[in-house]
């Protein structure tokens, strides 16, 4: 049996205002025992830095659940802030939702 997947696609920009959203989405989804929650950002214009900080936490947050995150379909400006701050390699990145699924 695969497990459901929760798929959140927050949308503009993700920053110390926007991110505390995004975070409160996935600890909902969490405390309803989800095990595998993908973000795609698609839709994502900017991340900052307090964005990406926000993104970290939820990492850890999931680790401690014992469920999966994973982003999807990451524009090139936040690829390029997680090259420059050596974090690509903590998040589990995929091309697309289509990728991810391929994963499972």
């Amino acid at each position: 049996m695969t497990a459901s997947v929760v798929i959140l696609k927050p949308t503009g920009v993700l920053n110390a205002q926007t991110s505390k959203q995004l975070y409160q989405q996935v600890y909902g989804v969490l405390q309803q025992q989800a095990r595998i929650i993908l973000i795609d950002c698609e839709e994502l214009e900017f991340v900052d830095s307090s964005g990406l900080g926000v993104l970290v936490r939820i990492l850890k947050s999931t680790d401690q659940a014992g469920a999966r995150l994973a982003l999807c379909t990451l524009n090139e400006q936040f690829k390029t802030l997680l090259n420059l701050t050596d974090m690509e390699d903590m998040f589990e990145i995929f091309a697309s939702q289509v990728h991810f699924r391929l994963s499972l």
